[in-house]
Formats: structure tokens, sequence, C-alpha cells
């Protein structure tokens, strides 16, 4: 039994660190492979923070005249579209939070970089709210198949401190799958 049980973990260690180098000779191989970006760029476009304040308007506005599906759309394009800005914001400071302990504990961290961060965790709470705002606009249109995995995604993505969306969130999950808190 133990040459069996050394010989998995031997081969559960040697497809681990196979996986590690695989993954880091991908980066490097492909520093040019621009194609997820380009193809996020083509469905989403470029957003910037005027056009995640539109959308939000719009949406907004829409989800106040009872216009359910036409609101869950605009939400989807906001959560879209908030997640998108969120992750170029995030790309520009990238390369500290990619750096080793040393290395970044020798970087003078500057106020632009502080501002820029927040500015990124800014539009993932819109790209949250967005997410259960358009799980709510499926559940005024009983379409619970489209409003579960919404709410579901957005609970995992909430962070603690936004306990008003959490709140209704959970409140309309356990509405759906009829269990009470």
């Amino acid at each position: 039994m133990k040459p069996t049980l050394l010989t998995a973990t031997a081969l559960i260690l040697t497809l681990t660190a196979a996986f590690a180098v695989d993954e880091a000779a991908k980066k490097e191989q492909e520093p040019f492979d621009i194609t997820v970006i380009q193809k996020r760029i083509e469905e989403a476009g470029i957003p910037t923070p005027a056009v995640v304040q539109q959308l939000e308007a719009k949406a907004n506005a829409l989800a106040k005249e009872g216009k359910w599906q036409e609101a869950a759309d605009t939400y989807d394009m906001l959560a879209k579209s908030a997640d998108w800005l969120a992750n170029l914001i995030y790309a520009g400071i990238e390369p500290f939070y990619e750096a080793s302990y040393d290395d970044r504990k020798n970087y003078p961290i500057k106020d632009s970089d502080l501002k820029l961060e927040n500015q990124s965790n800014y539009y993932k709470t819109k790209r949250n709210e967005a997410m259960i705002y358009q799980a709510e606009c499926y559940v005024r249109l009983n379409d619970t198949k489209r409003a579960i995995p919404l709410l579901v995604r957005g609970l995992e993505l909430i962070h603690l401190t936004e306990m008003e969306l959490w709140a209704r969130a959970r409140k309309d999950l356990y509405l759906l799958i009829q269990v009470t808190e």
C-alpha cells in the first residue's frame, strides 16, 4: 500500500510542478499574444468612467419605468463595462502586485497608485451592483433561471462591506429557492 501512495504522491507533485513550469513558460513564450484583450475590446469596447456613468443612468431610468427586460440588458452592459474598466485600471498597477515582496518594499507607493487602486475597486463595486440589479429585474420578470446565477455569482463577488447589496441579493435568492432566513 505504501508504494502506491508514494507513487501517487510523486505523480501529483510531478504534475503540479510541470503545470507551474508550463504556465510560466506559456507566459514567457507568448508575450505578444494580445488576442484575448483584442477580443474583449471588440465585444465590450473601451470603457471610460463617462460610459459607465451613462449606462448606470440609463439602466436605473429603465428600471424606474418598470421596463425590466431593457433594464436587465442595460445592467448587463453596465456590469461588463464596469468590470472591464476596473481591469484596465488595475493593469496599470499590476506590476506592483506581481512583484516580489522585496521589490515591493523598495517601491515608493505614490498617492496616485492608491487612487488608481481605489478607482479599480470602485468599478468592481459598480459591477457587483449591476449584477444584482440585473438579477432583480429577472426576479420581477419571474425568470428564475436567469436571476439565480446572477445572484449566486454576485454574492461570490460582493465584498463584506457591501452589506445592503448583500442583504438584497440574499433576500432575493432565498425567496427564489423558498428558504427562510
